[in-house]
């Protein structure tokens, strides 16, 4: 067998996820989250836009738990912020982390911006909402961790 023989004779699509992540709508996402992350009351504002939507349906009902840890983690970080002061006191927090911070609120802001790669008006329109807050979330799942509701599980 040959070194060239092994390969395959076509090209690997870009992932689905790539797409996403490469989508003028996220990259726009990714601006106002840096423009977000340290301002409290942009957090709250983009909370309360988050809990406004339906996401006890499907394809939303599938990361509704995740989405609803990141509105306490929104509000947490507002609180604290506002309690710190000056953004250069944001304390414990490390860059990692806050990057990881950064990511949620870009992906929140994917989810509430209507015309994205699948406009949400278009049936199916969450899938890729849906899709880009799960890999979110699996990047950021130290920092859901404390923030996800243990009762609803134990109920």
């Amino acid at each position: 067998m040959t070194e060239q023989s092994w390969r395959p004779l076509f090209r690997t699509p870009m992932s689905t996820v790539t797409k996403v992540l490469r989508s003028p709508a996220f990259l726009h996402a990714r601006e106002r989250a840096a423009a977000t992350i340290e301002n409290p009351t942009a957090l709250r504002a983009l909370a309360d836009e988050v809990e406004r939507l339906e996401h006890s349906d499907a394809p939303l009902s599938a990361v509704a738990d995740r989405v609803l840890a990141t509105v306490r983690l929104l509000r947490a970080t507002a609180d604290r912020l506002e309690g710190a002061g000056a953004p250069s006191e944001r304390g414990q927090v490390g860059a990692g982390s806050l990057a990881r911070e950064r990511l949620l609120v870009a992906g929140l802001h994917y989810l509430v911006t209507p015309d994205d790669l699948v406009p949400d008006f278009r049936p199916g329109g969450y899938v890729d909402d849906v899709l880009l807050l799960s890999w979110v979330f699996g990047a950021a799942v130290s920092e859901l961790e404390p923030y996800l509701d243990d009762s609803a599980a134990g109920s």
